[in-house]
């Protein structure tokens, strides 16, 4: 069996859900990130040096230079991991309109997988249209960013919260398993952690 390149089933929180991800790196991706870029876990650790940040760099210039061997690589992956549930962007965020697009041709070729990512990307997904998503393609919206006027809650969305009693009634706390929000919630809570946590501290 040939190693994985682009696919990751290595992320604590994700694995114990057997849930694959695949990565770009942060806030280069990011075009509708706000502040978040400030405190984005995935810019330090072992996140932002050596091999996950060139693994996530490599994904990154194999979709700029060669979006077609991107999917066709993808394909090969994304089968070769065997998950049924897959997560684009444990970093990183939907890029560009293209990008979405191979996305959706992806989610179209495995309609047995469940895809997801969390996105502040608003405005390059309503250029495609939340109703022109495959059943098996869940975007959630997530606040946070420059553009959180474009979100529409009638889609799902998540917010984070500095503490538990915070999260309002109706919200699936998501913090130690992502599983509900790949499947079935729609109204997403995540508590800071870590650097995220700075952001309710810094003044």
């Amino acid at each position: 069996m040939s190693k994985l390149t682009i696919v990751s089933v290595k992320n604590s929180k994700l694995i114990k859900d057997g849930i694959a991800a695949i990565n770009l790196p942060p806030a280069i991706t990011c075009p509708g990130a706000g502040v978040c870029k400030q405190y984005c876990y995935a810019q330090v650790g072992r996140q932002a040096i050596g091999p996950a940040k060139n693994f996530r760099l490599r994904t990154l210039e194999l979709f700029k230079t060669n979006p077609k061997q991107f999917e066709q690589t993808l394909k090969k992956e994304i089968h070769q991991a065997g998950r049924r549930i897959v997560r684009w962007h444990d970093s990183g965020d939907i890029i560009s309109l293209s990008y979405l697009k191979i996305m959706v041709k992806l989610a179209e070729h495995f309609p047995d997988i469940k895809f997801y990512t969390y996105t502040k990307s608003h405005k390059i997904v309503l250029k495609f249209g939340y109703e022109n998503l495959p059943h098996n393609l869940k975007i959630i919206q997530s606040y946070g960013g420059k553009d959180d006027h474009l979100i529409n809650t009638n889609y799902p969305f998540a917010r984070v919260f500095e503490e538990e009693e915070d999260i309002p009634e109706g919200y699936t706390d998501c913090s130690n398993s992502d599983y509900p929000a790949a499947t079935t919630a729609t109204k997403i809570a995540i508590i800071a952690h870590g650097i995220r946590k700075k952001r309710f501290t810094t003044t």
